[in-house]
């Protein structure tokens, strides 16, 4: 029997991949810009990642944005300053040229909202952009916006979304997502949306490591 749901918030931070969806990009010399940041994010070569990576991010490649963001929270190549990298995640997020991986940004740019990482807590901008990042497949923004929808934080509660989001994280292997789904089948609130049933997400559960259900 499940009798306690598993709440812990992924808190991690990824960066963009280095290949953009459109290489014919607005401002002249964008990409070469973006190249260059991502050759020496590579080369560990912090200071000069900066330097092309704010360029190409103020001709408007996303991804550039993003990758910037990351170097300003973890100090490399200057300076650590959460309330420069923030409104970069966002635009890593909402931006043009995002990248293959625009649900990391927005992933990250949650996680700074939902941390008061750079400015003041916004429960409900976590909560949005949790989903927005699940909407495209970043599987942990799909656990974390479970457990806010479950508990009601930034929101309202909401059982059925709740489900919907740890559904789709166990369907991207996050062992978890299967346990808590689980959890919201035992509790009766998943009724009418639990298709796969109890059995299917305590048996992935186990699968994906969470040994307390095998």
């Amino acid at each position: 029997m499940l009798n306690r749901i598993r709440l812990v918030a992924i808190a991690t931070l990824f960066f963009a991949s280095p290949a953009l969806a459109q290489t014919v990009l607005d401002g002249k010399g964008a990409l070469a810009e973006f190249d260059a940041g991502m050759a020496a994010l590579e080369a560990e070569e912090f200071e000069t990642a900066r330097v092309h990576l704010d360029r190409a991010c103020q001709w408007g490649v996303a991804a550039a944005c993003h990758n910037l963001a990351i170097l300003w929270t973890n100090g490399k190549g200057g300076p650590k300053d959460m309330s420069r990298a923030r409104p970069l995640f966002q635009t890593g997020c909402d931006g043009k040229y995002g990248g293959k991986n625009p649900e990391d940004a927005c992933f990250n740019y949650a996680l700074a909202l939902e941390k008061g990482w750079g400015g003041a807590q916004d429960l409900t901008g976590a909560r949005t952009y949790y989903l927005k990042a699940c909407s495209i497949g970043q599987q942990f923004a799909c656990f974390n916006a479970g457990n806010m929808q479950m508990q009601g934080i930034g929101g309202a509660v909401d059982d059925a979304g709740a489900f919907a989001s740890y559904d789709k994280a166990c369907g991207l292997d996050i062992g978890d997502g299967c346990y808590n789904a689980a959890f919201l089948i035992v509790k009766k609130r998943a009724t009418g949306t639990a298709e796969k049933g109890f059995a299917h997400y305590k048996t992935r559960a186990c699968e994906l490591g969470v040994e307390k259900v095998c």
